[in-house]
């Protein structure tokens, strides 16, 4: 079967992305086309069967599988919705921003129809380096900041993944990702760094700082797929190199339980003392995704009920992400202007929630579905439904904050699209695989939380005296900032008690500091980033035939 349809979304984006180089009619072209691209990603949905490219680096294998199914489903829709609004909003600063943008996509479309070891990793590391542009892209100094702290974890995760994909490789070459589990079990120490590697994309809890910090400075249509997308390729990544049925991941299924739940719950209480809009819906996707984090690890914790437990985290990833995409493209139509723009806020933010007869319930159906193949007690069943009262209490603070922006005049359609989306598809999904949805049994389950929300919200307004502090964006980066900053000053005292003069290094930081924002500028040109995102691919291949 030829590859060309599985290659197709790959080759499109990066070729928009050389004609952005080119002034004129070939940048208009690159820019026009760009928002409709990840349509293209339905072409290897359709494709039946399994695919090969010999000639391409290590012979790669494309298709779409179970496990790729709905992250497909999700980009495809989730990205041209955010295109669309992006080719109308974004204004300033095009070509850093759509370079970003399609080469961001290409990686993940090619991680996403990727069905072997190096095709999946090469896939992922494109798209980690090339979402900083998205990031960077105001070009201010809170970008910048924002940028440098997203590039370093981000390239901290993937030399653990690295590490853990050369150790798969030295045993197995280019293993399909199919035979992974049975073919290459990781030892429990590659194990981990292989989940740390992929945490820091889905924001758990420690390595969750970048979400806040990137979300306030990036545009408003890149919120919306990093959030929405970009952050289950982490989840990808896990169902990939660590899937279910292998002996270590079994064995570390159950602490991931409950570092999920832990992220769950700080998620929610650091944005509950937030009071900008975009670090609110952040930290509520740091909060969700530690919710995928333990329906993940439930699933490794039941590998004989995979194909079903597959299916509900299907409907898991949908919810989410189609209904967070849509908030964040909430905050660039000023929801505060008109009631029903309220409306539009209030139903997405009431799924999310899990509220009764909402794509939410499904998900958390599925999620307590999950728990109780894995054999967990029937007292996580109430944590969970605690989660709800959580999430419930974090996005009514999104809710008032959010009816306060009134900037633009006019919604977009591509956000009224997106909500329509967010509705509609998880339960499309859920039908299409034969799925209960237990509606009759669920709707208490998923009232009483937001009842005990409501209460707690009542409360809260009586004492509306007392004041949550502002965590700061970031929360543990800042501390460690503050930490430095009073360490190099004590540091200075002591030294200085001693008679000893610190030499003049002023000059000498002026000019370090100088060449690093001159580098950080070029980085931020579309050749430059090409090149070295072509750099990393060559480096990748040399190391993959090498070793």
């Amino acid at each position: 079967m030829s590859a060309l349809p599985h290659l197709a979304p790959v080759m499109l984006a990066l070729a928009a992305a050389a004609l952005l180089a080119v002034e004129g009619r070939g940048r208009r072209i690159a820019i026009a086309a760009a928002p409709w691209l990840p349509l293209a990603l339905l072409l290897p949905l359709m494709a039946a069967g399994e695919a090969q490219a010999p000639v391409l680096l290590l012979g790669l294998r494309f298709g779409v599988d179970p496990v790729a199914a709905p992250l497909v489903v999700l980009c495809a829709a989730a990205w041209t919705l955010a295109g669309w609004f992006a080719r109308d909003r974004i204004k300033r600063g095009r070509v850093l921003f759509w370079a970003g943008w399609l080469i961001s996509f290409a990686g993940i479309a090619l991680a996403l129809v990727a069905q072997d070891l190096a095709g999946f990793y090469a896939g992922y590391a494109v798209l980690s380096l090339a979402s900083w542009l998205l990031i960077v892209h105001a070009r201010t100094t809170q970008a910048r900041r924002a940028g440098r702290i997203y590039l370093v974890l981000a390239l901290a995760g993937e030399m653990a993944v690295f590490a853990g994909v050369m150790a798969i490789a030295a045993t197995t070459g280019n293993v399909a990702l199919s035979d992974l589990a049975a073919a290459a079990p990781l030892n429990s120490g590659w194990t981990w760094l292989v989940l740390a590697g992929f945490a820091v994309k889905m924001g758990i809890v420690p390595l969750h700082v970048w979400l806040p910090l990137a979300h306030p400075v990036a545009p408003v249509p890149a919120s919306a797929i990093l959030s929405g997308v970009i952050v289950k390729a982490g989840l990808l990544g896990w169902l990939r190199l660590v899937p279910p049925g292998s002996e270590a991941a079994a064995a570390a299924a159950p602490v991931l339980v409950g570092l999920g739940i832990a992220t769950a719950f700080i998620g929610v209480a650091i944005g509950l003392t937030q009071r900008r809009v975009k670090v609110v819906l952040a930290y509520s996707t740091i909060s969700q995704m530690g919710l995928v984090l333990s329906a993940w690890a439930a699933m490794l914790m039941a590998p004989e009920a995979g194909v079903m437990l597959m299916s509900w985290l299907g409907v898991l990833v949908l919810h989410h992400g189609l209904n967070k995409a849509a908030l964040f493209l909430a905050c660039g139509c000023a929801p505060g202007r008109a009631w029903g723009r309220g409306v539009l806020i209030a139903l997405p933010a009431l799924a999310l929630a899990a509220a009764p007869l909402t794509t939410g319930m499904l998900a958390k159906t599925g999620l307590k579905t999950m728990f109780a193949e894995a054999g967990l007690a029937h007292g996580w069943s109430l944590v969970l439904s605690l989660t709800s009262t959580a999430t419930a209490l974090l996005l009514w603070r999104f809710w008032r904050l959010a009816r306060a922006e009134t900037g633009y005049r006019t919604a977009h359609p591509a956000w009224i699209a997106m909500t329509l989306a967010g509705l509609s598809v998880p339960w499309a999904w859920m039908y299409g695989h034969g799925l209960d949805p237990h509606l009759i049994g669920g709707l208490w389950p998923a009232t009483w939380p937001l009842l005990l929300a409501a209460a707690l919200i009542v409360l809260a307004g009586r004492a509306a005296r007392i004041r949550l502090p502002e965590w700061p964006a970031g929360d543990i980066v800042v501390v460690f900032e503050r930490l430095a900053v009073r360490l190099g000053a004590g540091l200075h005292r002591l030294v200085g008690a001693g008679g000893f003069e610190w030499p003049n290094l002023y000059p000498v930081h002026v000019r370090v500091n100088a060449v690093l924002l001159w580098a950080e500028r070029r980085m931020s040109a579309l050749p430059v980033a090409g090149v070295l995102i072509l750099g990393v691919g060559g480096l990748l291949w040399l190391a993959a035939r090498w070793g």
